[in-house]
């Protein structure tokens, strides 16, 4: 795994926050993560998963050490090597995720501890352009 970015809010990054990411992917068969973790230990709270080679975008929890059940979504708006956006706003009952400002997909929290939920990570096959993390509110 290729960490191409990572950033700690300590205080909490849910609910009301909404991270933004740009990027482009360097290829076809480019798979990337975008991990939101929480405390203790290495838990992810959102594991949202966009593969290339099936056109599809995968998301799934990591909580006391197990994998959860996956959702599977078969809108797919990337392109290999094409820019993108990818939106995740949290609040008290979903992540809401929109891809180049057309919302996708919605994900409900399965780690209810939302103030847990303090580290962004970015990994694997993507050019990282920007990251924002703001506070949207609800």
């Amino acid at each position: 795994l290729l960490l191409q970015f990572e950033a700690l809010q300590p205080e909490g990054i849910c609910p009301g926050w909404s991270i933004v990411v740009k990027g482009e992917t360097s290829s076809s068969s480019s798979m990337f993560e975008i991990n939101l973790l929480c405390e203790p230990g290495d838990q992810i709270a959102l594991h949202f998963n966009p593969r290339f080679s099936s056109s599809r975008i995968v998301c799934n929890s990591f909580l006391n050490s197990l994998w959860g059940q996956e959702e599977v979504n078969n809108t797919f708006p990337f392109k290999a090597k094409e820019p993108f956006q990818v939106e995740i706003y949290s609040d008290q009952d979903y992540f809401h995720v929109f891809i180049n400002e057309n919302k996708v997909l919605q994900y409900k929290h399965r780690q209810k501890n939302l103030s847990s939920i303090t580290k962004l990570q970015i990994l694997n096959d993507v050019d990282i352009s920007s990251v924002e993390i703001t506070k949207r509110g609800l």
